[in-house]
């Protein structure tokens, strides 16, 4: 089997979500937008099965949880993202195996329940980070916590590159 273990999809309730509250996207989130298969699950069958036995491990697109607000705004989203991923997983197991969980990195205690929620009760394969937590550092000591609760929990990390326009 070919399994490509990072691809990027919107559940469609997150997406729906997404752009009613940056209805006026610009640079990667108006980018993202514009890809058909992101959000069409038609569209994403059909490039699949231009593959012979393959399948996907499936995480959101830039742009970042924490960029459409604060708390709990981001934390909501998260939630709704990662719910959304576990019914496709769920719906399609021989196209999606599993999916790598969002977090709201803008929460520091939202993030650690949401991690734990994603991997206990909804059974991510592990949770994707960008570079930065709104243009700071993954190295300060609000994110430590989330590092500790992975190797706990025995998941990876997926880290997606971040930058401005």
């Amino acid at each position: 089997m070919k399994l490509d273990i990072f691809n990027h999809i919107f559940p469609k309730p997150f997406f729906d979500k997404m752009v009613s509250i940056a209805p006026n996207a610009k640079d990667i989130n108006k980018r993202v937008r514009n890809i058909p298969c992101i959000v069409d699950l038609d569209e994403r069958f059909r490039i699949m099965d231009m593959f012979d036995d393959y399948a996907q491990i499936i995480c959101l697109a830039s742009p970042t949880i924490e960029s459409f607000g604060p708390p709990p705004v981001s934390t909501d989203l998260a939630r709704l993202a990662n719910d959304g991923m576990a019914e496709l997983v769920s719906k399609y197991p021989d196209r999606f195996p599993g999916f790598i969980a969002s977090l709201p990195m803008n929460d520091p205690e939202g993030l650690l329940a949401e991690a734990k929620r994603a991997v206990k009760d909804l059974g991510a394969v592990g949770v994707q980070i960008f570079t930065n937590v709104l243009g700071s550092p993954l190295e300060k000591p609000e994110t430590y916590p989330l590092f500790g609760l992975m190797a706990e929990l025995d998941r990876p990390i997926w880290m997606h590159p971040a930058r401005g326009a």
